[in-house]
């Protein structure tokens, strides 16, 4: 199961992508861009419920992307 997420810019992109690391997640990170500007498409190879707390947890401002 993969969770789309929205991270709003890149320094806490890369917190997160650190944070993912050490705790072995497989994802990939992409830069988007929309109508209000650049964020931070994370995907994540995980179940929302592990990803989402752990990310928030950590005062990584984000959300699920709905498809």
């Amino acid at each position: 199961m993969d969770t789309h997420i929205i991270i709003p810019s890149q320094t806490y992109a890369e917190k997160a992508r650190h944070l993912l690391n050490r705790y072995r997640y497989s994802f990939r990170l992409q830069k988007t861009v929309t109508q209000e500007g650049c964020v931070y498409r994370l995907t994540v190879s995980a179940p929302p419920d592990a990803v989402l707390p752990l990310l928030t947890a950590n005062g990584i401002p984000c959300r699920q992307e709905r498809s």
